[in-house]
């Protein structure tokens, strides 16, 4: 019956213009086996416990993956153990210690717990703190400084105000938490306070058409005493480790000493609620000056003034730092046809608290991905090429868990690593998105229009871009975002040039690295039928053997290269009156390089399909060495965009199309070394940056000849 369904689903894809074909008998079973109920399951241990990175239960639930993956049939699974820098809450103080006394406030720092939702009040929850946080205490003025960005500060110093010596007042926003500290620093602040603003994450003015738009528990979002756990971790210089840049943090690895790691922050740092921040805000109140543009935040009893404050505010902020073993569980089905290429499917396991949606949605799909191949492994099946299922540990103090791997296992990464799948928020809600390589963006939209998506009962690609239209920019297809950092395809894609995607579910998630992030709130506004778990299971597995079984890997190098047309005509306008023709010529070139090896690959198509995949033993050995070189050539022409010299300034970021922007963290920033030398100014440096640039251009073309 549901068989039906999708042959429906593939033909109404011929309408926005994606090959299509009946799908093979493994990828029914990828349809037709994921269980709501085993998911459901797998969340609810996932979320049983706190599991911070480093923690005894942290170690229990990695056990528990790698043996469910061994009794699901998954052949090659193993623990590898790594031993980064990781910091714990001891304890924490915020007060306003002076000034009027009306205005003198003690911080509650915690969250308190909520009826309805028990797992609130677990005397093991995590307190509040950022991940790698400054371990010490700081005294001054308070300075409310908006979003913490380098803007921000700059504001201030032009309307004469005092930055220098205060602890700065910041929300959440626009820019990595550590960034905010980063930038802090630079204008003299002794300490930085973040905290969540109701207009961010909070209800004010949230959308109602399928959860009410008040706060947890009669809402999903953020309520007043709810804050942001997170690493504080300088992320876009290097991810992993803070002591063992571009070497695996192994036991007895070689490091650096603390004081001389560059990621890490030089001033304490707490993470705060709303309700802890408005005293502050009231200190602030009359002082200084209004902001401009986005300064105002959703607290109706402030006008958002800058300060300083007349007070005088503590904090303290005591960690204890130690070098710590973490888990990453690592699961291999060998291919049978071209074992030396590899798919890799990966999602962090450990959570600031409970994560149901950041990260536990995303490992219990995995844990179903690995059922239903170990189900297919019983049938006979092999895929064709190795896929690799990798529960990543200690993502959230910066990506350690997936750095080390690959800084570990980088020699045979860079040459069997095909593609690296992340998922990591799976589910957080209804909305489907993605960001990718070009090169997978044709295989995302193929996929999406073979899954129905529950809430529309139309396609998720159709449901996807329709929403697009209405919320987005309108486009003929959906827009696949860049990726930037943040998550663990950072190493896959920005050190070693492996073609990557990261997908996920978006919705009304604004519980974010809070207790409330919890499977209470997962089933009453999240994924209460548990349908779009299943359906994300359906996604990241059929891409997975789309990828692992297709006669030719469904990656597309011309996609690719007209992203590049655009990205340099953005560059030419970011940077006038000056161009770079020498780059833009590489790029050209390179789209008349990849036409031409399209028409090529569609041409081999064509011809194969001679060979269905269960006859693909009969093939001959001059068509298998065709096949074999086609699939070379497209496994290598991510890798040219890899310039060894790196980023000046943060040379741990080798791909010269793609890195975090600096200043950002999150969002990708693209051609990362020419955009940098021309905001600093130096267009010698911007030369030298193009001509590596070009080179990695024609790198990339020579693999497609």
């Amino acid at each position: 019956m549901f068989f039906c369904g999708i042959k429906k689903r593939i033909f109404s894809s011929l309408n926005v213009g994606f090959p299509t074909r009946q799908l093979s008998q493994a990828e029914q079973m990828m349809i037709d086996l994921p269980s709501t109920k085993r998911l459901r399951n797998y969340l609810y241990n996932y979320t049983s416990e706190p599991h911070l990175a480093g923690t005894q239960s942290d170690k229990r639930q990695a056990e528990w993956t790698r043996d469910k993956f061994t009794e699901f049939g998954i052949p090659d699974t193993k623990i590898e153990t790594y031993y980064p820098l990781l910091n714990y809450p001891v304890s924490h103080r915020l007060a306003i210690v002076s000034g009027p006394e009306y205005l003198r406030y003690n911080a509650t720092l915690k969250e308190s717990p909520v009826d309805e939702d028990p797992s609130t009040a677990d005397p093991d929850i995590v307190s509040l703190f950022h991940g790698y946080s400054k371990n010490g205490t700081a005294s001054g003025p308070v300075v409310y400084a908006n979003y913490g960005r380098l803007e921000d500060f700059q504001f201030l110093v032009d309307q004469g105000i005092q930055v220098n010596g205060t602890i700065a007042l910041v929300r959440y926003g626009f820019v990595l938490r550590g960034l905010k500290i980063r930038a802090a620093e630079q204008y003299g602040c002794v300490g930085v306070l973040i905290y969540s603003d109701p207009i961010d994450d909070g209800a004010i003015d949230k959308d109602s058409s399928i959860n009410p738009s008040k706060p947890y528990p009669d809402g999903p979002w953020r309520s007043s005493t709810s804050a942001q756990r997170g690493s504080v971790e300088y992320l876009s210089l290097y991810p992993g480790d803070a002591l063992t840049p571009d070497i695996p943090a192994t036991e007895n690895a070689t490091r650096l000493n603390m004081e001389d790691s560059p990621v890490l922050p030089k001033i304490p740092s707490l993470p705060l609620s709303w309700e802890d921040a408005l005293p502050l805000l009231k200190a602030t109140e009359g002082r200084g000056v209004f902001g401009e543009f986005d300064w105002r935040g959703g607290l109706e009893e402030v006008d958002y003034f800058s300060g300083p404050s007349e007070g005088i505010v503590e904090m303290e902020n005591i960690v204890d730092y130690k070098v710590t073993p973490i888990w990453n569980v690592i699961g291999r089905i060998e291919g049978s046809v071209e074992p030396h290429r590899s798919i890799i499917l990966g999602n962090h396991r450990d959570a600031w608290v409970y994560g149901a949606v950041d990260p536990s949605s995303g490992s219990a799909i995995l844990l179903e991905i690995a059922r239903v191949l170990g189900q297919m492994l019983l049938t006979g099946w092999r895929p064709k090429r190795t896929i690799i299922l990798a529960s990543w540990d200690a993502e959230e103090y910066g990506l350690i868990g997936s750095t080390e791997w690959v800084e570990d296992h980088k020699e045979w990464l860079s040459k069997e690593a095909a593609v690296y799948l992340n998922c990591d928020v799976a589910v957080a809600g209804p909305y489907f998105s993605a960001g990718a390589s070009p090169s997978l963006n044709k295989i995302i939209y193929e996929v999406t229009s073979m899954i129905d998506d529950p809430l529309t009962g139309k396609t998720v690609y159709e449901a996807w871009s329709e929403r697009n239209n209405v919320t987005g920019v309108p486009s003929a297809t959906p827009p696949v975002g860049v990726l930037g950092s943040g998550s663990d395809f950072t190493a896959f894609m920005d050190y070693l040039g492996i073609a990557s995607m990261d997908i996920t579910f978006n919705g009304d998630y604004g519980v974010y690295h809070s207790v409330y992030d919890s499977f209470h709130w997962m089933e009453k506004f999240g994924d209460p039928k548990f349908e779009y778990h299943q359906t994300m299971t359906r996604i990241w597995g059929l891409l997975a053997l789309r990828l692992a079984d297709d006669l030719i890997m469904p990656i597309h190098p011309l996609e690719y290269a007209k992203e590049l047309q655009n990205y340099v005509h953005y560059l030419h306008k970011h940077s006038a009156p000056h161009t770079f023709p020498t780059l833009k010529k590489s790029i050209n070139a390179l789209v008349k390089s990849a036409t031409s090896f399209e028409e090529r690959m569609v041409s081999m198509q064509k011809k194969l399909r001679q060979f269905s995949s269960e006859d693909y033993p009969k093939m001959s050995a001059k068509w298998a060495k065709r096949v074999e070189k086609m699939n070379e050539r497209l496994t290598a022409f991510e890798r040219g965009f890899i310039d060894l010299e790196g980023i000046k300034g943060r040379e741990w970021f080798k791909h010269v199309v793609y890195a975090p922007g600096l200043w950002t963290g999150y969002s990708g920033q693209v051609f990362p070394a020419i955009s940098e030398a021309l905001d600093n100014k130096d267009m010698h440096l911007a030369r030298h940056a193009e001509q590596r640039a070009t080179t990695s251009m024609q790198k990339a073309q020579a693999a497609l000849l």
